[in-house]
């Protein structure tokens, strides 16, 4: 679904998830005020980040979550996954709504495979706690199906009923791993999201569980989106359903 500026919906939970590659854009320039151009006029509560520099030389070195944190209005949690001295790399939450508690939880990787991680977010909306799970998987597919496994199995040892779980998957809605997480989550938002010039692979998702529903889904298609990273963000609007209906 194409969204437009105006029809978003006023009283929904706006979540995004964001490859930005470091904000390096389809011309090869970094350029961390496009994506931020990108964010702001979807007005997310939450946006899942993936690939970001922190400190890192070849980005400037710059902290990229905390600046994109300071741009939009929003409450950063960093996850690094590959630290080299004072440069880090990884994912990061960004959120307008009150912080409860977050953790990271490290995936299982094969030797001398990147490092990856999930950043879980307890959040406070409205009358509820929701955990938000924020991850970059593997490209490999046999890391992915043991690092999606291990998220099921976080995710069963949860206390809370609300969660949403979006990234960077790797993988297409295909995919036996994609298949079996949603064993226990509904898909919100499996859209072409890459490469962002001409999006034909389906590797951006959101997924939750627990007392919501979607209003609605897609790709974001913001200004200068094309240009700014080479995925597409990824977002969806939820609401709580009433207790009567979800009982």
């Amino acid at each position: 679904m194409r969204f437009a500026l105006r029809k978003l919906a006023m009283n929904a939970l706006r979540v995004m998830t964001y490859n930005i590659r470091g904000a390096r854009g389809s011309d090869d320039r970094i350029d961390l005020d496009r994506i931020a151009g990108v964010i702001e006029p979807y007005g997310p509560d939450i946006v899942a980040l993936q690939e970001v520099d922190v400190n890192r030389a070849r980005s400037g070195a710059i902290d990229q979550a905390h600046q994109l944190g300071e741009r939009l209005g929003m409450t950063v949690r960093f996850g690094p996954t590959v630290e080299h001295g004072s440069e880090q790399y990884g994912i990061a939450t960004l959120t307008r709504l009150p912080i409860v508690d977050y953790r990271q939880l490290c995936l299982p990787r094969r030797a001398q495979r990147e490092p990856r991680c999930a950043l879980v977010t307890r959040l406070a909306w409205r009358d509820i706690e929701l955990d938000m799970i924020n991850t970059h998987l593997s490209t490999q597919l046999s890391e992915r199906g043991e690092q999606l496994a291990a998220l099921l199995s976080a995710l069963g040892e949860d206390r809370a009923t609300e969660t949403i779980i979006a990234g960077d998957f790797n993988c297409t809605p295909w995919s036996r791993p994609f298949r079996a997480l949603c064993c226990g989550l509904t898909s919100a938002a499996s859209p072409r999201s890459w490469p962002a010039r001409l999006p034909v692979v389906p590797v951006d998702h959101i997924l939750f569980r627990g007392r919501l529903r979607v209003v609605r889904s897609g790709l974001w298609r913001g200004p200068g989106v094309r240009r700014a990273s080479d995925h597409m963000p990824v977002v969806a609007e939820l609401e709580t359903l009433a207790k009567d209906r979800a009982a």
